[in-house]
């Protein structure tokens, strides 16, 4: 993106910090940016092979013909383009273009390059930091500067989707390198929180390319609420001529972004293939970049049973987009699933159920991103409340006794002595004991495990069993049995 321009009454050029859509020195536009350039080195002239997980990107200032799109698809290496869409007049800097290179981008464009099997990125090339010397500049007044950011953002989310551009591509905000001072950062970071929350309110991602001894290096460093959030993507002009999305740790923390990083590493380098020639930058994306994925449940799983009265059961969702919903159905005990209005659009993502005895909850929910995938039903999250002894059928050899679940045990002393119970259905069988004892865990009249010692014991069975459960004494000694669960 960013190219050589002038600096103010200088007539040496100097390398802005982003490749103005990759124009070759000679097409730059006249413009000049106050501050220390990023100096792109010797252009590399063989391809790098990307590093694994990332595949390359190619931007130029012209947007290339049908013509040098298909053959570029068939015969490079590469496998997205970063298309730069027009911007409102009174912030628009995507000065490079030509007259043909307008022409090119159309709704019918984006379906090609998109059937080809490429990926596409649009870039905004907007208004430029207030400490620059663009002529087209974001105001220093950072409520301000964030209201110009969400215009900017609403802009081109029109274009986006009147170019039928799909909302998996992040949208992009070009801001050029400048030299900064307190409120040019401050000015900078409000124009980027109010441009990624207006494309998260329209359903898009959000993008920012810039220099990494400016642009990158405020975006890094800004504060996070939910109404100043990061960027979906960040896109680095690195010039290190490696097509990987390893930065320097003094530019961005090893954990931050990760999946979602863009090196520009190598500027202004001419190709030709298919007979047809572009003038370009490239770029490494990390695939997960482009968000085809739906949101995978992230949640704790909630205990099997409980004896608490009430559970607290979960289904938070991650995703590289950010989930936008959930939809959210409900089960208890054996009935049917119901989905009751609140729970058919939410984006909570717990709920508290309160729990007698032998009751049982159980939760599915399916998440929905920003850009639309939808994931399938997650598996049934469900709790059950541990059962009261005194709901098992006490044989000789057994007493009720005082005990710490719901104030009763039962217990025994006696070898061969059985406990028995109403019938069930399940794989996990829970008992809550107290004491030295070993107990025979029998559904159905058959010995499915066995359990001892003291608290909640489980008994896992190679598949689901049903019939009346029963608790056998194994051995002599004392055994206390406060309550049992069978869930699924």
């Amino acid at each position: 993106m960013s190219r050589l321009g002038s600096l103010a009454g200088a007539t040496v050029a100097t390398a802005m910090a982003v490749t103005l859509l990759a124009a070759g020195p000679s097409q730059a536009a006249p413009l000049a940016v106050a501050g220390p350039p990023d100096l792109p080195p010797p252009v590399t002239q063989r391809v790098a092979t990307p590093a694994p997980g990332h595949h390359l990107m190619l931007d130029t200032c012209n947007t290339p013909s049908a013509q040098a799109i298909a053959a570029w698809q068939r015969y490079s290496p590469y496998k997205a383009i970063a298309a730069y869409i027009p911007a409102r007049s009174d912030f628009d800097m995507w000065a490079c273009r030509s007259s043909a290179s307008r022409k090119n981008l159309t709704a019918s464009w984006v379906d090609q390059v998109l059937a080809g099997g490429w990926n596409l990125m649009p870039i905004q090339v907007g208004l430029q930091a207030p400490c620059s010397d663009f002529s087209k500049r974001m105001s220093a007044n950072a409520t301000t500067a964030r209201a110009q950011g969400v215009d900017a953002a609403s802009d081109a989310a029109a274009n986006v989707r009147a170019l039928r551009i799909p909302a998996t591509s992040p949208v992009v905000a070009d801001i050029e390198a400048y030299a900064s001072n307190p409120n040019c950062t401050k000015a900078v970071q409000s124009y980027v929180a109010g441009w990624t929350a207006r494309l998260h309110q329209l359903g898009l991602r959000s993008a920012v390319y810039g220099s990494k001894g400016s642009t990158i290096k405020d975006v890094v460093a800004a504060p996070v609420s939910a109404s100043s959030p990061r960027p979906d993507v960040i896109w680095v002009a690195n010039y290190n001529g490696q097509a990987n999305t390893s930065f320097d740790a003094s530019v961005m923390p090893a954990d931050a972004w990760a999946g979602r990083r863009v090196s520009q590493y190598n500027p202004n380098v001419t190709r030709s293939y298919g007979g047809q020639a572009l003038t370009i930058d490239e770029d490494a994306v990390q695939d997960s970049v482009w968000d085809r994925t739906a949101p995978r449940l992230v949640a704790k799983a909630p205990p099997r049973a409980t004896k608490h009265a009430k559970v607290r059961i979960g289904w938070r969702s991650a995703d590289a987009s950010g989930v936008s919903t959930y939809r959210v159905r409900i089960r208890h005990n054996g009935g049917h699933w119901k989905s009751g209005n609140a729970l058919r659009r939410t984006r909570t993502t717990t709920r508290v159920f309160s729990l007698a005895p032998g009751e049982r909850w159980c939760v599915q929910a399916r998440a929905t991103d920003r850009v639309g995938n939808t994931s399938a039903w997650s598996a049934p999250r469900c709790t059950t409340r541990f059962k009261d002894d005194r709901t098992l059928r006490a044989g000789r050899g057994w007493t009720r006794v005082h005990s710490s679940y719901l104030g009763t045990g039962t217990k025994a002393v006696r070898k061969g002595v059985t406990l028995r119970g109403q019938r069930v259905s399940g794989r996990y069988v829970g008992v809550i004991l107290h004491g030295r004892g070993t107990l025979d865990v029998l559904i159905g009249g058959r010995v499915v495990g066995q359990v001892h010692g003291n608290g909640v014991r489980w008994v896992t069975l190679p598949a689901s069993r049903s019939g009346r459960i029963a608790f056998r004494t194994a051995q002599r000694g004392k055994v206390v049995v406060d309550g049992y669960a069978v869930t699924q």
